[in-house]
């Protein structure tokens, strides 16, 4: 139901163009504000009011829609509807993955499950269902864009279920709502459990390496008790690296013993643990709402209404893709194979999983000549904004530029938020970048949507606010490996 509504409001915009005030209500104000300019999330509780107040007003609207107005207006109350709901799933489902303070990642995640569990009451309504089928077969009073909406309206409501019996379709909700949550299970434990690994002794990481670890010290053999205080002669250094999948990343592409190298990437694909038994019961969840809805697999039902069709056109395609690159990519691996033995001094070494991001960093920078620090040097953060700018402005004719936050709006002080413009149509969209790494923060880069751009009225346009969020990594020069 959530992409279901996103497609309603898209089209509902596209088809209604012709507004003639763009609104700014979302432009920064001197005016206390709460989170993304929302006046509800001035504290981790105003979620639960976000969440009643977009319940109730959808509700309204399903009302309204159950009396079966012209197939415009349901086409015009589906889109508020999509307009008010993805407004709190959004905002939380950005809340959970980037804001430091644990309060409010939990409000959100309550909020978002709400919201969801909603979403999965209207995929039940019938009279929704009626409303849409109404407006599909109306040829006359909807615009080509419009009919287009109610059409996918009405096929995402029935891969939704609403099409089977009742029994089935309440359990088709249970398994829809247990997906929802075993997902989340899923990437929170990624979060919250990345792993580690304990590295001694410390003169096994290099300097370069040092910002990506955190110092440990441990007992030398034969120490005693008593000489607890005397760390330096009774304890030894190392390092605690923690592996997920960003600072993993970047640790194994410069890291120059293999042992340590080994222990790392051994450790980073073995955590979460406890996302097996995870993975066990999403993928048993799947597999019978699938069947449910009357489909052999989850890929079957995932896929019968995309252009690709089937798990077999996919198969068939990557076999045929495979047998394309294969032969390059044999001939890449045996260059990065042939380039550790000679850098090693063993003619029998074999390439591992752990070797390939590292060998492969030194073979470029041997063969082309590459330093890193001088690379670095010319993409800082604000450098590559401004480069940015020229972009945007050469392709799309628009310019962009900071503007600054409202107190309450921002979630970090390293957030920055900047405003498309265009030279005819004036604003068109503002932008949240939260690109640096923290702890906390989800190891992804992602675009979020916060607010669509919509049609408020015959004379106001509502415009769009996302965010994206990245991880800002340091570069660092190879070297000997040493300290």
């Amino acid at each position: 139901m959530h992409a279901l509504i996103r497609k309603c409001a898209a089209a509902h915009v596209r088809a209604n163009s012709n507004f003639i005030h763009i609104s700014t209500s979302t432009a920064p104000s001197i005016k206390e504000t709460g989170l993304y300019g929302f006046h509800h999330l001035k504290t981790p509780k105003g979620f639960q009011r976000f969440v009643d107040d977009a319940i109730e007003r959808s509700q309204e609207l399903v009302n309204y829609i159950a009396g079966m107005p012209s197939s415009p207006e349901i086409i015009r109350a589906m889109d508020e509807i999509s307009d008010t709901v993805c407004s709190v799933i959004d905002s939380a489902e950005l809340c959970r993955h980037t804001h430091p303070d644990r309060e409010f990642v939990v409000e959100a995640s309550k909020a978002s499950l709400r919201v969801n569990e909603f979403l999965h009451h209207l995929n039940t309504n019938h009279s929704i269902y009626k409303a849409v089928n109404k407006a599909e077969k109306d040829n006359n009073s909807l615009t080509h864009e419009a009919h287009r909406a109610a059409r996918f309206l009405r096929m995402d409501l029935e891969k939704g279920g609403i099409h089977l019996c009742s029994e089935k379709l309440d359990r088709a909700n249970e398994l829809a709502i247990d997906i929802i949550q075993l997902s989340r299970e899923y990437n929170e434990n990624i979060i919250t459990d990345p792993g580690h690994v304990d590295i001694f002794p410390a003169s096994k990481i290099p300097k370069k390496l040092h910002h990506l670890v955190s110092p440990i010290y441990r007992n030398l053999p034969g120490s005693s008790k008593g000489s607890w205080g005397l760390r330096d002669k009774t304890k030894e250094k190392g390092f605690r690296l923690a592996t997920e999948s960003s600072t993993l990343q970047g640790f194994l592409q410069c890291a120059s013993d293999a042992g340590v190298r080994k222990v790392a990437y051994v450790q980073g694909n073995s955590v979460p643990h406890a996302n097996l038994e995870v993975l066990d019961k999403l993928i048993a969840t799947r597999h019978e709402f699938a069947q449910l809805m009357g489909h052999k697999s989850y890929a079957e039902f995932a896929l019968h209404s995309t252009m690709a069709a089937s798990p077999e056109v996919v198969m068939s395609f990557l076999l045929e893709m495979s047998k394309v690159v294969r032969p390059k990519a044999d001939q890449e691996f045996e260059a990065i194979q042939n380039f550790k033995r000679e850098n090693s001094g063993d003619p029998n070494g074999e390439l591992d999983p752990w070797d390939e991001a590292y060998f492969t960093w030194l073979m470029k920078s041997a063969k082309y000549k590459l330093d890193s620090s001088v690379i670095a040097s010319y993409f800082p953060l604000q450098q590559c904004i401004e480069g940015l700018k020229v972009l945007v402005e050469s392709l799309f004719g628009v310019t962009f530029h900071g503007v600054p936050l409202a107190p309450g709006e921002s979630w970090h002080p390293d957030v920055m938020k900047i405003v498309l413009h265009h030279p005819t149509e004036a604003n068109l969209g503002y932008l949240y970048l939260d690109l640096k790494s923290r702890k906390g923060k989800h190891p992804i880069c992602a675009h979020f949507a916060i607010r669509g751009g919509r049609r408020v009225s015959e004379t106001e346009y509502q415009l769009p606010v996302c965010c994206s969020a990245c991880l800002q990594f340091l570069w660092v020069e190879f070297g000997s490996g040493e300290a």
